[in-house]
């Protein structure tokens, strides 16, 4: 008996773990408009074409909009004489607040700041010896909820 009593504490952290974990999971998977605004700034600043996820039908049912986009920054990097790799942005810092939500709609008030990454590493480095410079962010995305997940509808630059 004496022995089942040293194994008592793991057992029942175990058995807290197994139960707990998947609760977690879904916790932490539930979509809420500042995830989506959060993802689809990552995206838009990054210059990632998967930021045509994040936006609902209005904006999206527009011909190419994405791609059209991204053939304007593609044309600025050439007139730069850049590939466009060199326009990419990544946050240094983000926040973000919702400003008003209501059942079907929300408003989200992203700032931050964001530094030219044409390569994370680079960005990482010239952060920590003071190369580059910083670029304020402070946009406000207006949401919409669509087949129970969160789309940017409002309030996109340049799309």
């Amino acid at each position: 008996m004496g022995q089942l009593n040293r194994f008592a504490p793991v057992i029942l952290l175990i058995v807290v773990f197994v139960l707990l974990q998947p609760a977690l999971i879904l916790v932490d998977g539930r979509q809420t408009p500042e995830s989506a605004a959060k993802a689809f700034i990552k995206d838009y600043f990054y210059l990632d074409p998967a930021m045509e996820k994040w936006l609902c039908r209005q904006v999206s049912e527009n011909a190419d909009v994405v791609d059209d986009y991204l053939y304007q920054k593609y044309i600025e990097a050439t007139q730069r004489g850049f590939e466009i790799e060199y326009l990419r942005h990544m946050f240094t810092r983000l926040d973000l607040t919702t400003t008003s939500r209501e059942t079907q709609s929300a408003r989200v008030h992203v700032t931050g700041t964001t530094r030219v990454a044409i390569n994370p590493v680079y960005m990482l480095i010239g952060r920590w010896f003071g190369l580059g410079q910083n670029h304020p962010v402070d946009v406000t995305l207006d949401l919409v909820e669509e087949d129970g997940r969160w789309r940017v509808c409002g309030g996109v630059l340049g799309l």
